[in-house]
């Protein structure tokens, strides 16, 4: 007999039957049912989405790169980097945010057109910014370009600011005063601290580099002439009177703290230093004469003139430190065929070596010539059909400048140069035209002052220019005796009708003090 029972024959216990348990057949089925239901509780509750931004308005509408723009509208989002704003395309940095308003830079690098704000909620396109162009200043010229502090420079250019604070003008680093202002224009008082350098202007636009000013120490002004008291010469408009027995102040040469005049006592030629008379030799049986230019080269002295019998038989003549050196007479026929006897000597000028006079020669009845001396050497410029002199010598370089006239139907003025005439444009056909004096600058302009019926003038290269508007009539004088220059700055001694009698300084007349005439005029 088995010892298990036969399972068919197991009778089952009495009582009710239980149910029987079912069991998920697939676990991850019912992992699948289970997030179903979490779904679909979820969605009891859905997040709203985020509303796309609305731009109403941006202020200012307009203005240059980085001009802070206010954006107002709404749904922007509150934290700055979460907005993105382009100006025409070009992103903008956002400087502060709230949920109506944006605070932006407006973009270099941007151009006109609309404004657009992007958030995680869309993307809103606003008004169209304007953005205005940058002109920079230019400078194109200034003048004067040099002088000394204080100096008032009129810069010449574009783009200027028109309120003359708006305008920053600097020489070589250090800024200026700006005095007036337009659009091309501005006028500045170069700064005492400033030093030679380029000018720049700026604007709230950009800087400009105009060119050099180049600073010059303050120059002096020495004029010599006759003042109602005698004899003078003034010193920047200070009138010093010559010693008691000059008679004549006609020329003028300051040479450091030396002032040197020439002219004439009672007896003859003579030139004073620092106020101490030096009376100078006379040819043999002459009794009186005149010194009329002064030149100092070194530690010597030279004078020329002439001396006469009696006021006249002139002879030239020229002294260094007061000892006469030889000046001849051209030998032979010079005039109307007859020889040569007797001269004038007007201007002196040394270089290096050399000594040059200006003047004439003639024979006792015939006309003058026009003649300049080297070393005592006669040279001879014109031929004696008319009355013709040089009044004034100038060396530049290896050239030797001449201005003078020759008097004709009509009287004509000159310059010559190295012995060749150069004609000097007048605008008349009368005669008294009358060059007195020749300067030639560092850049190689030639200046030539005088008098057109007797109202006075000057040339530049042979274009003659007015010094007054007086119109020519009876009793009118008007001398423009001698001309130098300082750098850009041109001076002329002479008399103005109705203004007095001075100097001109670029055209610019400054009347001196009791002056009657003024012969000669030196800068320093």
């Amino acid at each position: 007999m088995s010892r298990f029972p036969n399972p068919r024959s197991i009778t089952p216990a009495t009582g009710p039957m239980r149910p029987h348990r079912r069991t998920c057949p697939n676990r991850s089925l019912f992992y699948l049912c289970l997030l179903l239901l979490t779904v679909i509780g979820c969605q009891k509750n859905p997040v709203p989405p985020t509303p796309a931004p609305a731009v109403s308005a941006i202020n200012p509408s307009s203005g240059y790169a980085g001009t802070l723009v206010t954006i107002t509208g709404n749904n922007f989002s509150t934290t700055a980097s979460d907005n993105t704003v382009k100006f025409n395309g070009v992103a903008a940095t956002v400087n502060s945010a709230s949920a109506t308003s944006l605070v932006v830079v407006a973009p270099s690098g941007a151009t006109t057109g609309n404004i657009s704000v992007t958030t995680s909620g869309g993307t809103a396109s606003g008004p169209v910014f304007t953005y205005i162009v940058v002109v920079p200043p230019a400078v194109s010229s200034i003048s004067p370009i040099s002088g000394a502090a204080n100096t008032i420079v009129t810069i010449n250019g574009s783009n200027f600011k028109t309120t003359p604070t708006d305008n920053t003008v600097k020489f070589n680093g250090v800024a200026a005063t700006v005095q007036t202002a337009t659009a091309t224009t501005l006028t500045v008082l170069a700064p005492s601290a400033g030093t030679t350098g380029a000018i720049t202007v700026t604007t709230v636009d950009g800087t400009a580099t105009g060119p050099t000013f180049t600073y010059v120490v303050a120059q002096n002004v020495y004029v010599v002439g006759r003042s109602s008291s005698g004899p003078a010469y003034w010193v920047n408009g200070v009138r010093t009177d010559m010693p008691s027995d000059c008679l004549e102040a006609n020329a003028i040469f300051v040479d450091g703290a030396d002032i040197y005049i020439a002219g004439a006592d009672a007896n003859g030629p003579k030139y004073w230093k620092n106020g101490a008379g030096v009376s100078l030799p006379m040819t043999a049986g002459h009794n009186g004469g005149r010194a009329k230019s002064i030149f100092v080269s070194g530690s010597d002295v030279y004078i020329c003139g002439y001396d006469m019998i009696n006021g006249a038989y002139a002879l030239p003549r020229c002294w260094k430190n007061g000892t006469a050196l030889t000046v001849s007479l051209s030998s032979g026929n010079i005039s109307a065929g007859l020889p040569v006897v007797l001269g004038f000597a007007y201007s002196v000028f040394v270089s290096g070596a050399d000594v040059y006079l200006a003047g004439s020669q003639a024979p006792s009845s015939g006309n003058q010539v026009v003649t300049y001396w080297k070393n005592g050497t006669p040279f001879p410029l014109t031929d004696g059909t008319t009355v013709a002199e040089a009044k004034s010598v100038f060396v530049s370089g290896n050239d030797v400048y001449l201005a003078g006239f020759i008097q004709g139907a009509a009287t004509s003025a000159y310059y010559w140069k190295n012995g060749t005439a150069v004609p000097l444009t007048i605008n008349t056909t009368s005669s008294n035209c009358t060059p007195e004096s020749i300067y030639v600058s560092s850049t190689g302009d030639v200046y030539v002052s005088g008098e057109v019926r007797y109202l006075a003038k000057y040339w530049k290269n042979g274009g003659m220019y007015d010094l007054t508007t007086t119109t020519p009539g009876n009793g009118i004088s008007e001398p423009a005796f001698s001309i130098t220059g300082n750098g850009p700055d041109i001076y002329i001694a002479g008399t103005a009708t109705g203004q007095g009698t001075g100097y001109w300084k670029n055209g610019n007349f400054n009347v001196l003090p009791a002056a009657q005439y003024v012969y000669g005029i030196v800068i320093k």
